[in-house]
């Protein structure tokens, strides 16, 4: 670990993934888990997009409820796992809440944020002296929104771009949706989403915004090489015995599969699935959205051209009231991007 990480503040140790969901944020963090310089929030947080948005004005007791008792994160605390694959049994729970809520009201702490206060517990919970942590990791894909806010408040953070093929992320959906009967599957959130993590790894890539962009087929393809650019960017040392090995906690993680596919090692496989499951009416709909994006990042277009039809028809897994926001949602977007093109 270079000497020049542990000199900056702790709160300023910070690493933030950035992405959109199904695109590789979690398999980055089970990877990254382990490695003995990092300490690694093995759950979302939500804590820009919505602790300092939704809950900020209801004071700090609000926030606190809501990284504890709904926060994906919640698991940490002996909260109910809303998805699979969570198992926490080993971990100290309920250390974890009564060291984080003892900071968080301490009035020493008043000014302190309620992050890093989080963090801090989380080492102290794992008996982690804060001087052997060269740097702290906090996974939310909404993160990609919120980067402005990240830098201002963590001026010196790292940050972790995930991208994906935007159709492999519309498989990895429907699968979910077929699994998880939720209803509220929403296509246009897998392409709009998309949009904005694809715009926010170009501006990474041309330094406007400091950072480093990983992408998911790079990280499933040749996890070796992908994550010593990790580990370089991060300043600390690339471990391929540590770092190759996803863990949650430090135990062995089998993945998040959206096809319910367990892995014992990183596979390929995932990268190239959603050329098996799509028809071409659902890779119609992502390259209708996506296609002036995608070859920036080495997803060329399968289809020749947009046809009406693609944006027409019905998605698997789509119910009628997500179908017509879906089509309305993208035909204000597309007047905005034209607005904004011509003004």
């Amino acid at each position: 670990m270079k000497m020049s990480i542990l000199q900056l503040p702790f709160d300023q140790r910070a690493c933030f993934i950035a992405g959109q969901a199904k695109s590789g944020t979690t398999l980055l963090v089970a990877l990254l888990d382990n490695h003995p310089e990092l300490l690694v929030l093995p759950e979302e947080t939500a804590y820009f997009p919505t602790v300092l948005t939704k809950y900020a004005p209801r004071g700090r007791r609000a926030q606190f409820d809501y990284l504890t008792k709904q926060s994906l994160s919640n698991v940490l605390f002996g909260g109910p796992c809303k998805w699979s694959k969570r198992n926490y049994a080993v971990f100290p729970r309920e250390k974890f809440l009564e060291t984080f809520e003892r900071a968080a009201f301490d009035p020493a702490n008043a000014q302190q944020d309620l992050l890093v206060l989080m963090v801090k517990a989380y080492a102290e919970t794992l008996e982690r002296p804060l001087d052997t942590v060269g740097r702290w990791v906090e996974k939310t894909p909404a993160n990609r929104n919120h980067i402005p806010a990240i830098l201002a408040r963590f001026p010196r953070a790292k940050i972790l771009v995930t991208i994906r093929d935007p159709r492999a992320i519309l498989a990895a959906q429907i699968a979910l949706e077929k699994t998880r009967k939720t209803g509220r599957f929403s296509t246009y959130y897998v392409i709009a989403h998309w949009r904005v993590a694809a715009r926010l790894a170009r501006r990474v890539r041309d330094g406007e915004i400091p950072g480093l962009v990983v992408p998911y087929e790079q990280l499933v393809c040749d996890p070796a090489s992908m994550m010593e650019k990790v580990c370089a960017y991060l300043q600390i040392d690339f471990d391929p015995d540590t770092v190759l090995t996803p863990t949650k906690v430090g135990q062995f993680w089998s993945g998040n599969s959206a096809a319910r596919i367990n892995f014992s090692q990183i596979s390929p496989e995932p990268a190239t699935r959603w050329q098996g499951e799509l028809s071409e009416d659902e890779i119609g709909w992502v390259e209708w959205h996506c296609r002036d994006l995608m070859p920036e990042f080495g997803y060329e277009p399968r289809l020749s051209r947009r046809e009406l039809g693609y944006f027409m028809r019905p998605i698997r897994g789509e119910r009628p009231k997500e179908y017509i926001k879906s089509r309305a949602y993208s035909l204000r977007d597309d007047w905005i991007r034209r607005q904004g093109r011509f003004t």
